[in-house]
């Protein structure tokens, strides 16, 4: 069952292909913040190396079985300056036992950007990630904000991809805010359908994929055409939804295979295995190394 871990966390990362790759997630530490029943709190966010001049502050309000989360962000510059597969921002929680949660996309406005969410989580910690799309469900290494060390809090450490997506910088200290909103639904789902064929969706997900490809198209003539920037971004949130689908069904059969090589069984019978995954063995063989 060893073995078997090992390969599925070599499959599981495949999604990045690259001559760097790192095979394993890098564990963050941060501290929690606990927002007691009719208690209001005001967090800061304090940037990190990625992005120095960045700051924030998160305001926390518990409500009956509800914490709402307000985030509200400044001194930030468009992630695509970071080059390769970043385009966007994302919000995220973290709590000791939950794990983490994806709470939404901050779109820039100038160097500025704001985010109201929701959790039923009484104690957590608060960050901020570069993402190539909206829909990741794992955060990258590239944290540029997080909740400032709180000294009642608990200590906890949260794993995050490195090695997995492609970049040219690794901190935007040096290059210019933007003016205006930061447009990046394009480029999300351009980075979204190439993260899906880097993950093996072609052979692996091969009708999914397609669909992708089509809404791709879609949103690129949508561009073109000079249409309303709403049907623009919507079209283009649609192509991210079905490349992450494509992705992740992908990985799932990806999975299968290693199971396959490792244990024999594919989760169902032993011929069924075989059919499923045996004539792709040749193009995954030489990823799947026993660490």
């Amino acid at each position: 069952m060893k073995v078997a871990f090992s390969l599925m966390i070599n499959v599981t990362i495949l999604c990045g292909q690259g001559p760097n790759l790192v095979r394993a997630a890098a564990l963050r530490q941060t501290t929690t913040i606990t927002c007691s029943q009719g208690h209001t709190e005001i967090v800061g966010l304090r940037s990190t190396e990625r992005l120095p001049h960045a700051i924030g502050e998160a305001r926390l309000e518990r409500k009956k079985s509800t914490t709402d989360i307000d985030v509200e962000i400044r001194g930030m510059k468009p992630a695509s300056l970071f080059g390769g597969d970043y385009n966007t921002y994302v919000l995220w929680i973290v709590s000791p036992d939950y794990g983490t949660v994806r709470l939404g996309e901050l779109v820039l406005e100038g160097n500025r950007s704001g985010l109201h969410s929701t959790t039923n989580w009484v104690t957590f910690a608060v960050f901020i990630t570069a993402e190539p799309h909206y829909l990741v469900s794992t955060p990258s290494a590239f944290v540029v904000l997080e909740n400032r060390r709180n000294k009642h809090g608990s200590t906890i450490h949260y794993p995050v991809l490195e090695g997995v997506y492609n970049f040219q910088r690794t901190d935007l200290d040096d290059v210019k805010e933007a003016k205006g909103k930061v447009h990046s639904e394009v480029k999300q789902a351009y980075t979204a359908f190439r993260l899906a064929k880097r993950a093996g969706a072609a052979e692996l997900a091969h009708e999914e994929l397609r669909l992708a490809d089509q809404a791709l198209d879609k949103t690129l003539s949508l561009l073109h055409s000079g249409m309303n920037p709403s049907e623009i971004e919507a079209q283009a949130r649609e192509t991210v939804r079905l490349a992450v689908a494509a992705q992740h069904l992908a990985q799932d059969r990806a999975f299968r295979i290693v199971r396959v090589e490792t244990e024999g069984s594919g989760g169902g019978s032993d011929e069924a295995g075989r059919h499923d995954c045996h004539p792709r063995r040749e193009r995954y063989g030489a990823d799947l190394q026993v660490q």
